[in-house]
């Protein structure tokens, strides 16, 4: 499931939160070894800002608000910026060519990032694109020749119109309106990242309205966002999208979506200038057309959430139910996906169940920012015989306080059948499950924003 920069233009694509890109672990199994695996995608995703670039505020209800409010400079401004991020990873759980266990530490290039926004008293666009390789995630054992730039994509480019101070429209590749875009505050983003249902990024045209308790978005989204440059066969994106499988990825299929309809509500149950109480509802229905048997099948996806704010503390709550029903020749319970030049599976069917507490802790005379977070998240599969999926993350941020350029994450990850977690996973352990043990990794992204 990698970075995003912040759209401080586009309230209608309101600020991230702390998720970010989703990183791939080792392939190599542990009790199975995957075939012929390729890399997940880097954490950080869940690198979600509207762009992970922006590192998102405890508060994120109350950070969306501020910017629907900030006056605009009439005369248009276009700010170009990008960053440059390392990555240190410790893996308790990897293993070596033959399988057998081991404890792996890895220090590496993560990413590139080049971004331009633009904003006026009437228009506004932003545009992200990223640049991967020449990383361990990477290595020529995968087929990779392993330098910087080797894979690469944009992650969004939408323009958009301010109908007038509530209302805004949007066109291009851009964040779709599914319950929050960022789930949580993790770097690498949740479970919901993994399941294609968190930060993904689709080519339509959205509108969206902000009042002072009432606010929605729908759009219409006739295509996924586009592979870019890469070595898989059409996973070359940043965000989880319904893919064609790479040849080796066992009961791989061979999808896409299209005409996707999704649209969420939140309403304010209480606001005040220290706390907040928001629920949401949320829907997303579309087509699954399948190459192989030339049928098109369906995804209906649904979410509910709650999120509250107390002074520094935060909390959120959510429960998602997603149904694909792809017209596979084959196992039909099963549905490849893919993000950062890797393919996997997920389960077809399943509910996705959330939540998570932080708090913003004050450092005082102490030059950096800190943030703190913990989550749960569990997809409960409806398959016979599927293992669940779980990932338990605790982490911290940390920014800079005079331009946060300085941005560091640190987090603990601890999952069981989660492709981002642990070796033997990657492939089949968001579907049908992987050796169905508890695997722990360390993640460190550091990185300059200019």
């Amino acid at each position: 499931m990698i970075t995003t920069f912040t759209l401080a233009a586009a309230a209608a694509l309101a600020s991230p939160a702390m998720a970010a890109d989703a990183a791939p672990e080792t392939t190599a199994a542990e009790v199975m070894v995957d075939p012929a695996p390729l890399p997940a995608a880097p954490v950080i995703q869940n690198t979600a800002e509207p762009s992970r670039f922006s590192p998102p505020p405890a508060n994120t209800a109350a950070a969306k608000v501020a910017a629907a409010d900030t006056p605009v400079d009439s005369a248009g401004k276009l700010k170009l910026g990008g960053a440059v991020r390392g990555r240190y990873d410790l893996r308790f759980n990897d293993a070596n060519g033959a399988g057998q266990r081991k404890t792996s530490s890895h220090l590496s290039f993560d990413t590139v990032i080049l971004s331009a926004d633009y904003d006026s008293s009437k228009f506004f666009a932003s545009a992200q694109y990223r640049f991967y390789g020449g990383s361990f995630m990477y290595g020529k054992a995968s087929g990779y020749q392993n330098y910087p730039g080797e894979i690469s994509f944009p992650v969004y480019a939408y323009a958009g119109v301010k109908l007038d101070a509530k209302n805004k429209a949007a066109f291009g590749l851009q964040a779709v309106p599914f319950d929050d875009q960022f789930f949580g505050s993790s770097f690498l983003n949740s479970l919901g990242f993994v399941y294609g249902m968190e930060e993904t990024y689709n080519v339509g045209a959205t509108f969206a309205h902000s009042g002072k308790r009432l606010s929605f978005a729908g759009g219409f989204f006739p295509a996924p966002a586009p592979a870019a440059f890469g070595i898989s066969a059409d996973s070359s994106r940043y965000s989880v999208n319904i893919v064609k499988g790479d040849t080796g990825l066992a009961n791989g299929s061979s999808n896409a979506e299209r005409n996707m309809a999704i649209g969420n509500v939140h309403y304010k149950l209480v606001s005040t200038s220290n706390s907040s109480l928001t629920v949401a509802a949320s829907a997303w229905i579309s087509q699954i057309h399948n190459f192989d048997t030339r049928q098109d099948g369906a995804r209906h996806s649904f979410a509910l959430s709650l999120k509250a704010t107390q002074g520094p503390w935060h909390a959120a709550a959510r429960v998602a139910r997603q149904d694909i029903w792809a017209r596979n020749p084959g196992n039909r319970e099963v549905v490849s996906v893919g993000d950062y030049d890797g393919a996997y599976n997920i389960a077809a069917h399943g509910t996705l169940v959330f939540g998570e507490v932080g708090r913003s802790i004050d450092t005082g005379k102490f030059p950096m920012k800190l943030d703190l977070y913990a989550n749960y998240a569990r997809f409960l599969k409806d398959a016979a015989g599927f293992k669940d999926t779980t990932r338990v993350n605790v982490g911290a941020y940390w920014t800079d306080k005079a331009h946060q350029r300085i941005r560091v994450w640190t987090e603990a990850l601890i999952g069981q059948n989660d492709p981002n977690i642990g070796a033997g996973q990657f492939s089949q352990g968001a579907a049908m499950g992987g050796d169905n043990r508890t695997k722990v990794s360390f993640l460190c992204i550091f990185g300059y924003y200019f």
